[in-house]
């Protein structure tokens, strides 16, 4: 059986700054009762500074300008919607991101970042994580429980592509 990168987790992605202001503005989404895909604030500057790290960390790719642009959103999922009820509570992308952008999480709120075949199960939605899924990488949303006090808030993007960085917190690999 061989491995490969299936996820890099990066946490504390953003500087305390930037992390400060994000939190300061996404009271809109924190109680909100539906799923919402938005590309307003903090979506616009949000995006702006992950583009920025990842170029700093060298593993932007010149072909996701125009994805990014297309492809990202700022999603909030209230609790007891399920989003991954077709497919068998996985699906499959061509590689992109999570960035959670909610200002705090419990464990046992659920929410966490499903995959199957890889070393590790669920990835924690922590605050200021970064999370890059590489494609054909199975992976779903737990459902987040009645228990949580707000929504789970990120910032996501498909942009396409496979990354690969020594600055991971954590990498997790695809058994195949």
């Amino acid at each position: 059986m061989s491995t490969r990168t299936a996820v890099i987790v990066i946490d504390n992605f953003l500087s305390p700054d930037k992390w400060r202001w994000i939190e300061q503005n996404i009271s809109e989404f924190l109680h909100a009762e539906t799923f919402v895909e938005n590309r307003n604030e903090p979506h616009t500057t949000g995006l702006t500074w992950i583009k920025e790290r990842l170029i700093e960390l060298d593993i932007f790719q010149d072909h996701w300008n125009d994805l990014l642009d297309k492809w990202s959103f700022v999603n909030t999922l209230p609790s007891n919607i399920d989003r991954e009820s077709l497919g068998g509570g996985y699906h499959i992308d061509f590689g992109g991101f999570v960035y959670y952008i909610h200002p705090s999480w419990d464990s046992s709120w659920g929410g966490h970042l499903l995959l199957k075949n890889c070393d590790v199960t669920k990835v924690e939605p922590k605050p200021n994580r970064f999370v890059w899924i590489n494609p054909t990488v199975p992976h779903g949303i737990e459902v987040v429980n009645s228990k949580a006090s707000h929504n789970r808030i990120t910032i996501v993007g498909w942009p396409e592509g496979c990354v690969e960085t020594s600055h991971a917190s954590q990498v997790i690999n695809i058994n195949d």
